[in-house]
């Protein structure tokens, strides 16, 4: 029971839970409440059918009443985790229901701990009184106390020079240690005192859990040490739970077990609708939320063997009834949970297309062997990958294991029916001039992140290379690849995905929570090592204290079970990554508290489409058509923010028909009030301009970087937002836009690669976003 608790403890890690505490803390509340009262009343009622309660005392029938109920509110983080990675569930209601679920056993073992020492004094006669609160209390601070001198302990332990092994039985002798020094506790107080003092064990072991997992350098080794002793406890404890179980007591009570069940999942769903509209989350969640509470495993039947322990008269014909309504709820729990995971519209199951499939697009130029054999390879890691030749091609491209698409030429309307403009990745493998031609098209007109071009003559490495193209020499690279392999082979074949079980995979943060985190706060699987990260553009050194920001690019290698697992962590639902860079930006004046639930009304009200466009193939927005009319700011050298500011408002003038030093000014304010520079790669200054009825929109570029403050000192891309208060709405659509597009993959790349002002205008008109027509 005592690992049961450390290993509640160490599954609440408060640093992700950032994005969702609103809505966590309000539905925790909510379902507590709800499932303890509704629960707790209805146990008090059926009691008298109970065989072991029936001659019980009404003292007595509320004790059973309140410790049934203090069980029914533990929930199973252990079957939650599960269905996520199973399902590969990423979204704002998925972080909720895993945020409630786990604080709901913490919650539940301090409840637990008071109901306990509340049905003692029932049962002993020792009474409700001042004298009993002060009692109840002081057991509760003792417990605390023992729980952190406990996680104090355990940070020794875990930092000592020992084998894994000793350090796991160390904690395991500590945890049985805390039970055994409660009950020496218990024991004195109640020979040597006027009171009795009982330290709850299971509140002392979650709260050293606890401490542990979030503020001790070891959190990962701890962790590592709980998940590889789970197994060999959970099976020693679960046998002789099941070998405790009195059949004869349930062929009695099933009745009231399967009401019971009833009971308990009307309560979830009052409880978690209401925590739902509290925390104002959308209506569809709110009515499906009730299905993904049910489930509940090792904390429950912790709980209802600590029950038999304290209370060996009738203990053991209680906790045979809790656990047939546990097993009840653990066999329906996991199915709803699906099912509402699904309709949220949070599931990716393995074998469909990732949900940001852009990320993984690759566009080959070039039908023959090599190409075909690339194609396959990427499709196989979960790419969209097509061809494009020349050359007809009457072949089945289902055949091929790719598709395989005919062009007429090479010109940029050609692209740009290709969609060229959505790859993260062009590849060319045609001749040099050809090849030349699609990078240099796909340089100016899309920015594309990655070029990849084989050469054919050593003589045009210099031209593609101006390019930022990655440049493949079939005379040199097996000679540099066998080279790789001579003076470090295990990298190489690390590399080169050759190492079995280990992949090494690249992927970009886009979870909000973990932006400003430090890698030591991470808590990635202890089998995963981050090789790199790459920020506008340049790689970073990392270490224990380096901190992420949205959009870095993190190279990991691990198992490829586990890179699955830090994919889901780093990632998150896009449209709730906009809405909250929305929120961020959007200046004070238009703000009320609804700017988050607004933006995302906007994008989901939105239509998916590519490039705007006139001829009215695709929809067109507001947006684009200011995107169409803006001003575009090309700095040749490096400026701070103050210079920027003084050459925005000049060129906002004439649009506005304001004064420059207005402009500037008001500027000037918007940034003294919070940086406008939201990452080190992007800044959006917005401001309200009371004096004029006009919106206008200005993109600027400053390769050398523009200096906003120590934490930007660098920032290359600026989008100014300048209109009148009455704009609003088209103001949180602009922003909405803005957001869509940065956080669109490798937009930095093509914005710094963009050729000139019209092509800085393209990266912003080709990228994917909803828009509002």
């Amino acid at each position: 029971m005592s690992f049961i608790a450390f290993a509640a403890g160490n599954a609440l890690y408060t640093k992700d839970l950032k994005t969702r505490a609103k809505s966590i803390k309000r539905v925790t509340g909510s379902l507590v409440v709800f499932t303890f009262l509704v629960c707790g009343i209805a146990v008090f009622l059926m009691a008298g059918h109970l065989p072991f309660a029936a001659k019980m005392t009404k003292a007595g029938r509320v004790a059973v009443a309140i410790l049934a109920a203090s069980i029914f509110v533990a929930r199973s983080p252990s079957t939650v985790i599960a269905v996520v990675n199973e399902l590969r569930a990423k979204g704002p209601f998925t972080q909720t229901v895993l945020g409630v679920t786990m604080i709901s056993d913490v919650v539940v073992i301090a409840l637990f701990a008071t109901c306990l020492a509340i049905a003692d004094a029932l049962f002993t006669g020792f009474g409700i009184d001042p004298k009993f609160v002060v009692v109840l209390l002081a057991g509760l601070l003792l417990s605390a106390a023992a729980g952190y001198l406990t996680a104090k302990v355990f940070m020794v332990i875990l930092s000592a020079r020992l084998q894994t092994w000793i350090k796991t039985g160390l904690i395991l002798l500590s945890g049985y240690g805390i039970y055994a020094s409660s009950e020496t506790v218990r024991l004195f107080s109640a020979v040597r005192m006027p009171f009795e003092i009982v330290p709850e064990p299971l509140l002392i072991c979650m709260i050293a859990g606890f401490i542990v997992s979030n503020y001790c350098d070891c959190k990962l080794e701890f962790s590592k040490i709980l998940s590889d002793a789970g197994p060999p406890v959970y099976i020693a404890f679960f046998t002789l739970t099941g070998a405790s179980l009195e059949l004869d007591v349930l062929v009695h009570t099933w009745h009231i077990a399967l009401a019971l069940l009833l009971v308990r999942v009307a309560a979830i769903g009052i409880g978690a609708f209401a925590g739902g509209v509290a925390a104002k989350d959308p209506a569809r969640q709110n009515r499906i939320g009730w299905m993904a509470y049910i489930t509940q495993a090792g904390v429950s039947l912790g709980l209802a063997k600590a029950v038999v322990v304290e209370f060996p008269a009738w203990g053991g014909e209680f906790a045979t009834t809790m656990i047939a309504i546990i097993v009840l709820n653990q066999i329906i729990g996991p199915p709803l949970l699906k099912q509402a995971i699904t309709l949220a519209g949070e599931a990716h199951p393995k074998g469909t297309p990732p949900v940001d499939y852009e990320r993984h697009e690759a566009l080959i130029f070039g039908l023959e062997p090599q190409s075909l054999a690339l194609g396959r390879l990427l499709a196989a890691r979960d790419w969209t990958v097509r061809i494009a030749c020349l050359e007809p091609h009457h072949g089945d491209s289902a055949q091929a294991g790719v598709k395989i698409c005919n062009i007429p030429d090479l010109t940029l309307g050609t692209l740009e029916r290709l969609n060229a403009a959505r790859a993260s990745a062009i590849v060319t493998m045609m001749s040099d001039d050809e090849n030349y031609r699609v990078c240099e098209l796909a340089y100016e007109h899309f920015g594309t992140a990655t070029l990849v071009v084989r050469l054919n003559n050593r003589a045009g490495f210099d031209r593609f290379h101006r390019l930022g193209a990655l440049v493949v020499d079939p005379n040199t690279a097996l000679a540099g690849l066998m080279d790789q392999f001579v003076r470090s082979p295990s990298a190489a074949s690390l590399l080169l995905g050759m190492e079995k079980g280990q992949e090494v995979a690249q992927l970009e943060v886009r979870n909000p929570n973990l932006h400003g985190l430090a890698l030591r706060e991470l808590r990635l699987p202890i089998d995963t090592i981050i090789l790199s990260i790459h920020r506008q553009g340049h790689a970073i050194i990392s270490h224990g204290y380096t901190r992420l920001e949205i959009g870095d690019m993190v190279t990991i290698v691990g198992p490829p079970e586990r890179l699955k697992e830090v994919e889901l962590r780093f990632d998150t639902d896009r449209e709730q990554a906009i809405a909250y860079l929305v929120e961020k930006t959007a200046p004070k004046e238009l703000g009320n508290g609804l700017i988050k639930e607004e933006a995302g009304q906007i994008i989901a009200g939105g239509h998916t489409a590519g490039k705007a466009s006139k001829s009215g193939e695709k929809p067109m927005d507001r947006f684009d058509r200011f995107i169409e009319q803006s001003i575009v700011i090309d700095l040749p050298e490096r400026t701070d923010a103050k210079q920027f500011f003084k050459i925005a408002a000049k060129a906002l003038s004439d649009p506005l028909e304001v004064e420059p030093d207005t402009i500037y000014n008001l500027l000037l304010e918007r940034e003294s009030q919070s940086s406008t520079a939201i990452t080190r790669g992007l800044a959006i200054p917005h401001i309200i301009v009371e004096k004029t009825s006009r919106f206008s929109i200005l993109l600027a570029r400053c390769r050398e970087g523009i200096w906003f403050s120590e934490q930007a000192p660098m920032v290359p891309a600026v989008f100014v937002l300048a209109g009148p208060k009455g704009e609003r709405t088209f103001h949180l659509q602009a922003l909405a836009a803005i957001a869509q597009i940065v956080q669109s993959p490798n937009f930095e790349k093509r914005w710094l690669r963009a050729k000139d002002g019209h092509a800085l205008r393209k990266v912003v008109l080709f990228a994917d976003r909803k828009r509002v027509v």
